[in-house]
Formats: structure tokens, sequence, C-alpha cells
């Protein structure tokens, strides 16, 4: 209907006005309360018309409301002595004297319209007529479920140029990560053992991300299951503890979050409390926040240490590695955050608070 006019409508109409010897013949389409004749030849003028220049009447006004309701034919030989349509003012109005309407389906087998022929004065259809009408009508189906095809096919052409965009995208952002990792963990005095170690625990890390947003078509990943696929090798529930509420991580911000807290791990890992030589453990916290009136996730990596001493340097908090370029580099930059190190009581407290640029759909 938004269309308008449309000459493939317009040729079957005229068919069935040549083919019957009818007077007129239209096909209609219901729009709620509307009625709309998508095509019509040799009904009188009418006044009532839509944007795209089409009849328009009421439902409670039509004739063809009665095939639409049942889904079947509609066949009158005087509609003036009908009492279908004895209260409707459309036949006088477009002058039908018989009338003749065959339900017009979707693919899917909906009834939306009916495609009719009328006359202006009463008349016996035959069984010849009707089948003639009836053979018009396949005629109108089959365009219609052309259409529906064309419709369809240009819809996933649309789609998989779409997803061809975003897969573009997301390989140049991934590209762009890899290379942030490989400049952010290459530091003067490693070894290339050293290097190899960090550049394919990063990027693994990265791959474990890509994979959560895959589940999910993309739309972002849950906090929780990033957290937990940094740290679930390391025994959550028996050397780490983590809870919070459910938070949706857009895919632009996901990256940037697992990195963050596989740093973390790492420096756990390697200067605090999950260091083979501090037994100790961590609690992983999280809640809903606000940013410069932007939607953030504040987070608290909480370390505390066994019976024996923490590592050589533990007095300070960027003796634990904490102060690392990388974590700056996502928390402050990255994701326009604040971030705090304090050393506490038998432990260590990692508070940051990251703005969220994008949430899931």
């Amino acid at each position: 209907m938004a269309t308008g006019q449309d000459e493939a409508f317009d040729r079957i109409t005229r068919l069935a006005t040549r083919m019957l010897g009818v007077s007129a013949s239209y096909i209609s389409l219901f729009d709620g309360e509307r009625q709309v004749f998508k095509s019509e030849i040799g009904l009188p003028k009418g006044e009532a018309r839509d944007a795209n220049g089409l009849r328009v009447t009421g439902r409670s006004e039509s004739l063809c409301r009665f095939v639409v309701d049942s889904g079947e034919a509609v066949i009158s030989n005087d509609v003036a002595h009908d009492p279908r349509f004895a209260a409707s003012p459309s036949a006088p109005a477009l002058k039908i004297g018989a009338y003749m309407g065959m339900p017009v389906s979707l693919p899917d087998g909906s009834v939306v319209g009916s495609f009719c022929a009328v006359d202006s004065a009463p008349r016996q259809w035959s069984q010849s007529e009707r089948e003639g009408l009836e053979e018009l009508l396949a005629m109108l189906a089959a365009e219609l479920v052309l259409r529906q095809e064309v419709k369809q096919r240009k819809r996933l052409e649309q789609h998989a140029f779409l997803m061809s965009r975003e897969m573009e995208h997301r390989i140049k952002n991934s590209l762009s990560t890899v290379q942030a990792i490989i400049l952010l963990s290459v530091r003067e005095g490693q070894t290339p053992s050293e290097i190899r170690v960090d550049l394919l625990e990063r990027v693994a890390s990265l791959a474990k991300t890509q994979s959560l947003l895959a589940d999910r078509d993309g739309k972002g990943a849950l906090f929780a299951d990033i957290v937990t696929a940094e740290l679930q090798h390391f025994g959550i529930g028996t050397n780490v503890w983590i809870d919070g509420p459910e938070v949706v991580v857009g895919k632009d911000d996901a990256v940037s979050v697992s990195m963050i807290i596989h740093e973390l791990a790492t420096n756990a890992t390697k200067h605090g409390a999950l260091s083979p030589k501090v037994k100790g453990g961590v609690a992983m916290r999280w809640e809903n926040s606000e940013r410069e009136a932007h939607a953030a996730l504040t987070f608290h990596w909480q370390e505390w240490f066994g019976a024996e001493p923490p590592p050589v340097a533990a007095n300070t908090a960027n003796g634990l590695g904490f102060g690392t370029e990388l974590l700056e580099t996502l928390v402050l930059r990255q994701m326009r955050g604040e971030m705090s190190r304090e050393m506490i009581p038998g432990g260590f407290l990692f508070t940051a608070t990251v703005r969220l640029n994008e949430k899931a759909a």
C-alpha cells in the first residue's frame, strides 16, 4: 500500500474487467480499520484518497470485509436485496449491483484483502465466470509470492552486507587491540621467552572474549562471564570469589574489560595473592554506577595474603605490579575511568570505575 498505484496489479484488474465483461474490478487491502484500493478499474471517482493516491474507505463500510472475515469467496447476484450488504453505503456509492469477491492471501496464508469483480446492475454469476476470476486470483497470488521472495532476498542481502561490515569492523578492532597488546607487552629488560608468554596469554584472553561475544551474536557480553572466563582456572569458590549484579558490557568495551581483569590476575599470579609463594585469595565484586552522566561499572579487586608474607617489595602498591602501563592505558584512557590502589591490612585493594560506551540490545 505504501507504494501507491502499481501497473502489475492494474494489469490483472484490467484483465478481469475484459474477461468477465463487468463494469469494474478492483483489489482491496485492509490496514486495521481501513480498506485501501490497491488497484481499481471502472469504479466511479472518489475523493477519499491516501497520501499515495489510493482510494480509502472505512472497514465497516466495505463489502469486502465479508471476504476477509470469512476467508472465503463471497458472491451476490443482487447486492441491493442482499441482507449482508443492506447497511453498507459502499454499494450505491460505487454503483455496485452485483458482487463477486475472492480472498487475497499472503504466502503465509493470512487473508489481507479481496479481489473483486462487480457489475453496475444485478446479474447471475456463472460457474465459468467464477473460475475465470479464480484463475486471475492465482496470477495475483504468484505476483505476491514473487514480491515476497524479492523482499526476502533484499533483506538477506542487506543482512549479509551488514554482517560483512560488522566482521570487517571486528577484525580491524581485533588487529588494533593485538597491536596495542604487543606495544604494551614488550618492555625493556624482558627476555624473548617472557615476551612470548605475555603475548600468548593476552592474545588468548582476547580470543576468549571474542568467543563470548560470538555466543551472544556480538550483542555484548555479561560482565560475570568475562570475569569467570579469566579466573575460572584459579578455582572460583576456592581461591577466587566473585559477586555482583548482571551487567551487560557492549562489544566495544568487552575487550578492554577482559584485558583489565586478565592483567589483574596476571599481576596477582606473579606478585600477589595468587602467587605460589603466597597462600592467599582474591575477591572480585562489582556494581552499576555512573560517571559523567553516563552508565558506568565499578569493580573492586581485593587480595589477601596468607600466613606467609607477600613477595619482596610488597610494602607499596607499585611493588605488587599494579602500576602497570597497560592498566593505566585501559582504565584511564581507553575507558575514560578512574582507579585507585591501596594496601589494606593483610592485603591489597584495587578499585576502578569505567564508563560503558555501549549496551547490548
